[in-house]
């Protein structure tokens, strides 16, 4: 699970910014939407809010990014260049994968004009229900300063030789010699990179769907066809039909002979029955129910195998019943593992006063060329922010939580009426 990000001089967040999913002490009410983990608290979802344009999506790159150097890559864009900024950005992850390794904590500062990691930390932390918790360094690596400590052993001579295109644990060798005790916190990197998966709801990949129908997991295959049919009143069944046939100018045309369309074919073989009537789900099925299908799989995953599911945009194409419940599900006391980060617009889920708490709901506001983020929980009812159960839609839309567009398209209209077309 993720406790913390933190990111500075990244595309529009020119200042040093961090979205917490650790849950606040403060806050007695909704505890199921939390869950401990080696004495720490943390939050299961996250919902983040703002206007058009405003960061939302950059959020959800974040996490692409953290993918990417994670998994030892370093094709990183931070957009420094675009806006004159200064080259060098800085970043942070808090986590813990659940495997008796505890939390850590992984910083670096990258250089995205000289494509460089310029300073790397790996930080081991124990939390205590009383105190400050106990950090631990793993490694640091800063070229600026000249320091490269393993374990607080100095290594800093051997700087000059080792590479900074990529991050340290992916620049050492590490299966033998001196830096194999390094390898564990490299498999800690892989793991975390796996478990985060990313989502955009108006092109959500049914491929995991497709392939969870045709394995042998029954739960799993039973899950994704119950959520579809509660999605979906009018939908009986869902599944994967292991033999169709396709027919061109009257002639049945063998799957072997569509070589290269094989994703395409999959996709062929669900089926959708309504009522008595199985139909192929890819003419017949709404563009939502489509969505819901393909979404099935990742909610599944997240919440069984302890993933942490980023989806932008929630709530596009979806009845604000069905965010609802998606967000509910991993709320539910059932879900110990799985975490969901998500962009929405859909103000019926903070409107909802036994869905979401204070402190999982974040808003995004940009002015000019940059934007900044803002926690509902730290505005502090003594400072007129919103009491637990308050009307928060009614606030929202008053712009207390940021300023929100104000169209007038009638006068655009009538503008256009009264000057006519331009000569």
């Amino acid at each position: 699970m993720i406790s913390e990000i933190t990111f500075n001089n990244y595309r529009l967040f020119k200042k040093e910014t961090s979205i917490s999913l650790v849950a606040d002490s403060r806050t007695k009410k909704m505890l199921s939407n939390s869950v401990n983990l080696d004495d720490k608290r943390v939050l299961k979802t996250l919902a983040i809010y703002g206007p058009n344009n405003s960061g939302k999506s950059l959020i959800f790159h974040l996490f692409e990014l953290f993918k990417v150097v994670l998994l030892g890559k370093n094709d990183i864009d931070c957009n420094r260049s675009f806006f004159g900024d200064k080259p060098v950005s800085s970043f942070s992850i808090t986590f813990n994968n659940n495997d008796g390794n505890g939390w850590l904590r992984y910083e670096f500062s990258y250089n995205s004009i000289d494509k460089l990691f310029i300073r790397e930390k790996l930080i081991s932390i124990k939390y205590y229900s009383a105190g400050s918790p106990n950090e631990k360094n793993i490694f640091e690596k800063d070229s600026d300063s000249k320091i490269f400590n393993i374990f607080d052993e100095d290594n800093k001579e051997l700087l000059s030789v080792i590479p900074s295109r990529h991050p340290i644990l992916y620049s050492l060798e590490l299966k033998n010699g001196k830096f194999s005790s390094l390898s564990v916190w490299q498999q800690e990197f892989i793991k975390l990179a796996n478990s985060i998966e990313l989502v955009q709801m108006y092109n959500i990949p049914i491929g995991n769907t497709i392939e969870a129908l045709k394995g042998n997991d029954v739960k799993k295959k039973n899950f994704i066809t119950a959520f579809v049919k509660d999605a979906d009143v009018s939908i009986k069944d869902f599944d994967y039909r292991k033999e169709i046939h396709i027919v061109k100018d009257g002639q049945e045309i063998d799957e072997k002979a569509l070589s290269g369309y094989e994703s395409l074919i999959d996709t062929l073989h669900l089926e959708t029955t309504y009522d008595q009537n199985k139909v192929p789900s890819l003419y017949f099925d709404s563009s939502g129910t489509k969505k819901m299908e393909a979404l099935a799989a990742y909610i599944y995953d997240a919440i069984k195998e302890g993933k942490t599911l980023v989806v932008d945009e929630l709530d596009n194409g979806l009845h604000f019943r069905l965010t609802r419940a998606i967000v509910g599900a991993f709320n539910n006391l059932a879900n110990t593992k799985g975490q969901m980060i998500f962009t929405a617009h859909d103000l019926m889920l903070i409107d909802c006063k036994m869905l979401l708490r204070k402190d999982q709901i974040y808003f995004l506001e940009r002015k000019g060329n940059e934007a900044s983020v803002f926690c509902l929980k730290d505005a502090t009812v003594s400072e007129g922010g919103p009491r637990e159960g308050s009307d928060l839609i009614k606030r929202y839309n008053s712009g207390e939580f940021g300023t929100l567009p104000d169209p007038n398209f009638i006068k655009e209209l009538l503008d256009v009426r009264e000057k006519g077309d331009p000569k």
